[in-house]
């Protein structure tokens, strides 16, 4: 078992070390591609990279407070179901996930237990994992982002 300083570290390295492993796709997309902090220019929808020991996942959050705006989001985004589903690994949807703050907000992800950061043997196989599905998340994003910028505004 590690440290607090010793984990922080590892995760540091980690992401550190994925920023590095993503810059093959800066030509394609652009040196300004903020990969793990993903900005979506709307500001009820995150993009999220979750790496633990246990678990990666690659999640489209919808944050608004407003529970009606929330559903109404998360209905656009089961309209673009297929096409989530046909370039992203399986994907499992969660309209109501409650976070340990007690703010609700709706899930879609896709998740990997088959490696863990804790292994750094992994690491490939789990910026593998990322890169797939936040690759893909972003080439979705590019063709439809100007949906939920019209629901947002």
């Amino acid at each position: 078992m590690w440290s607090k300083q010793e984990a922080k570290d590892r995760r540091v390295r980690f992401f550190t070390n994925f920023g590095v492993y993503m810059k093959k796709h800066n030509e394609e997309y652009g040196n300004k591609m903020r990969w793990v902090n993903y900005r979506t220019g709307v500001n009820s929808v995150k993009f999220r990279i979750e790496v633990d020991n246990k678990t990666a996942k690659v999640c489209i959050d919808i944050t608004n407070e407003n529970e009606g705006v929330r559903k109404l989001f998360f209905e656009q985004f089961e309209e673009f179901k297929k096409l989530l589903s046909n370039s992203m690994d399986e994907l499992i949807w969660v309209k109501d996930q409650y976070l340990q703050s007690g703010f609700a907000i709706s899930r879609i992800y896709a998740e990997t237990d088959e490696f863990s950061m804790s292994n750094e043997a992994q690491w490939g196989e789990l910026y593998q994992f990322i890169e797939r599905n936040i690759v893909a998340l972003h080439e979705f994003w590019d063709m439809s982002q100007d949906v939920f910028k019209d629901l947002e505004g």
